[in-house]
């Protein structure tokens, strides 16, 4: 067994209990979101490359939904992206749903973790891989930035030196 799958297994199961999970406090549920997004892009770059075929189970629309909702409990809900990072000229913008992109993020994980408990450990690494690359991940990256900036701009922690990591003030 592959310790790639079993270490990505792990974090995705973490991700969508907490999808399933009760809210927290808004800026606790931005750190959750900033920290499991990393670890779980982190992970699947580890995931071995290739194609294995398996179904995952279909969730409905109505499982997706509760989950959306449940994402309602972050401290924003849209921010700007571009459209293309590779455009300079008039580069397009368009409006990003983390409530969005968390849902969709958590519906690929889990069809992946129904492959994995059903034993298809390798397709369930394939789906994941595969859909890093053309859907979940995307959703990921577009996420981190706001998620960043808006933890960044209320810790006061990082504005002010701190004498208990050793800066001199001079």
């Amino acid at each position: 067994m592959n310790s790639s799958i079993e270490r990505f297994a792990e974090t995705a199961r973490r991700f969508c209990a907490w999808a399933e999970g009760e809210p927290q406090a808004a800026a606790i549920e931005a750190n959750i979101a900033l920290r499991l997004l990393y670890e779980l892009q982190e992970r699947a770059l580890q995931l071995p490359e290739g194609v294995v075929h398996g179904d995952p189970d279909e969730l409905s629309h109505e499982a997706w939904t509760v989950v959306f909702r449940r994402f309602g409990s972050l401290p924003f809900n849209y921010y700007v992206q571009q459209t293309d990072p590779f455009v300079f000229e008039d580069a397009g913008h368009e409006v990003g749903d983390i409530a969005d992109d968390l849902a969709d993020i958590w519906r690929d994980l889990k069809g992946g973790l129904s492959l994995f408990d059903a034993g298809l450990k390798d397709a369930a690494a394939s789906h994941w891989w595969q859909y890093f690359w053309i859907h979940w991940g995307r959703h990921a990256a577009s996420c981190l930035y706001p998620l960043q900036y808006w933890i960044a701009e209320r810790r006061e922690d990082i504005y002010e030196p701190r004498a208990d990591v050793g800066v001199d003030a001079q």
